[in-house]
């Protein structure tokens, strides 16, 4: 009984809780051998390298480059956009530097 309450009570004083997920940019290319063209594109996943390319077919159907990864803060359901890169907003702000 000591033990339910004391749960209880910590479930309810640790209720605010953070949420974050990690944001992985990927150059994919198609390892289709019967294809003229070489296809490659950049992708955003969170998914890590290992489990993206297993969940896509494996290493013989793509080749998958890791770009940049970073660290998003908040709720990751519902089809959200990721959050912007910091890269980008570091580019952007140098830009203006220097114009």
């Amino acid at each position: 009984m000591k033990s339910k309450l004391l749960m209880t009570l910590f479930l309810f004083l640790c209720t605010n809780a953070m949420a974050e997920y990690r944001v992985y940019q990927y150059l994919i290319k198609n390892r289709d051998t019967y294809q003229e063209k070489d296809i490659s594109y950049q992708e955003l996943s969170t998914l890590n390298p290992v489990a993206y390319v297993a969940y896509h077919g494996g290493g013989e159907t793509i080749k998958v480059d890791l770009l940049r990864t970073w660290i998003c803060p908040g709720y990751t359901g519902k089809k959200q956009e990721f959050c912007p890169s910091p890269y980008e907003e570091l580019q952007k702000q140098q830009q203006e530097t220097v114009q």
